[in-house]
């Protein structure tokens, strides 16, 4: 089944074709370049651009005839769900075809699953705007264990880097910087070191020791600093925002009858991440697997997959006019799996 999926849940305008797990187009517009000079996303603009774009990724993406359509309901910017919601429930009508509505985190999860992939298997999320850890009994079935409490990976190092004034987004600037930097430069604190067995990730307290160290340099310099500070900045915050990574997720890994792992996100793209969590699941004996290129961050062609096991059980929307945007949907509560 062929499936024209829509993603349109924060600041990329995404459309793709995918049949199983087979990708016949997956096209985004990054809104990177309207929201950069306000350091972060800014919802208006990104409904205006969304409606700008939807038609174009759409139309670029449509490759081949379709057997349904799929669109992301949550979770996201509510006023940018809604762009792509009423693009999907427009073309369902249009064409006849059923309409799937997607968990966008359910996507993440699946982005990086292949035959081999056993269940229960655990799944590491990290984006700019979750960072969780999903118990998977099986696909459609899912529920979290760990979540931060504050900001999520992603967001953490782009605010790091805004700090250091690398721009946004600084997740990917970051990381260069990183390399060549000493990691052990500064006293940043690992985060929650000695509770990871409260299964939660924390990066506030990270963030105000780097906010301070920055403050002390700057003030003690001429307002600037230099470009071997930067760089052992950069490489100290990464090296303890991922060692809080990795001690969380093998704690809890350890608790779960599981040996498959699954990591989704834009921030998996980061090579020193999936370093360490290939070393990791080494140590466990675990198969850690990761989506190819392109299915990082965020995509249309992650929410045709998940919706692709979805249209596999007769799992399209019986009322396509009361399909909603869940701006705070859960993957474990809001998007339970009907049987």
């Amino acid at each position: 089944m062929k499936i024209l999926a829509i993603e349109t849940s924060c600041d990329e305008t995404c459309a793709a074709i995918v049949e199983g797990t087979k990708i016949w187009s997956n096209v985004v517009w990054s809104q990177i370049d309207l929201h950069k000079g306000f350091g972060g996303v800014v919802p208006s603009i990104a409904k205006r651009a969304h409606e700008e774009k939807i038609d174009w990724v759409v139309n670029k993406a449509l490759v081949t005839d379709v057997d349904a359509v799929a669109v992301t309901v949550g979770p996201g910017l509510a006023i940018a769900l809604e762009v792509g919601i009423r693009k999907a429930k427009e073309l369902a009508s249009k064409w006849n075809k059923p309409l799937v509505a997607v968990n966008h985190i359910e996507g993440h999860v699946l982005s990086g699953l292949t035959p081999e992939v056993k269940f229960p298997a655990m799944a590491l999320v990290v984006s700019g705007g979750h960072t969780e850890l999903i118990y998977a009994e099986k696909i459609g079935q899912y529920k979290i264990v760990a979540r931060t409490m504050d900001d999520a990976l992603g967001e953490s190092l782009d605010k790091a880097a805004r700090m250091l004034g690398l721009g946004y987004p600084g997740g990917a600037m970051l990381e260069k910087k990183a390399e060549g930097g000493n990691a052990k430069a500064y006293p940043l604190p690992l985060p929650m070191k000695g509770r990871e067995t409260e299964r939660a990730f924390s990066y506030s307290g990270l963030k105000t020791a780097m906010w301070r160290i920055v403050n002390q340099l700057i003030n003690s310099s001429v307002n600037q600093l230099s470009e071997q500070q930067i760089k052992d900045l950069a490489a100290g915050y990464q090296d303890m925002a991922f060692k809080h990574v990795v001690r969380v997720s093998k704690k809890t890994l350890e608790d779960f009858p599981v040996k498959d792992l699954l990591v989704g996100g834009g921030v998996a793209a980061n090579k020193e991440l999936r370093k360490r969590l290939a070393e990791m699941a080494e140590e466990l004996r675990f198969s850690v697997w990761f989506p190819a290129k392109g299915l990082y961050g965020d995509n249309a062609a992650m929410v045709g997959i998940a919706a692709g096991y979805k249209a596999e059980k007769g799992l399209y929307e019986a009322n396509i006019d009361a399909v909603d945007r869940e701006p705070r949907a859960r993957i474990d509560e809001v998007f339970k799996w009907r049987e």
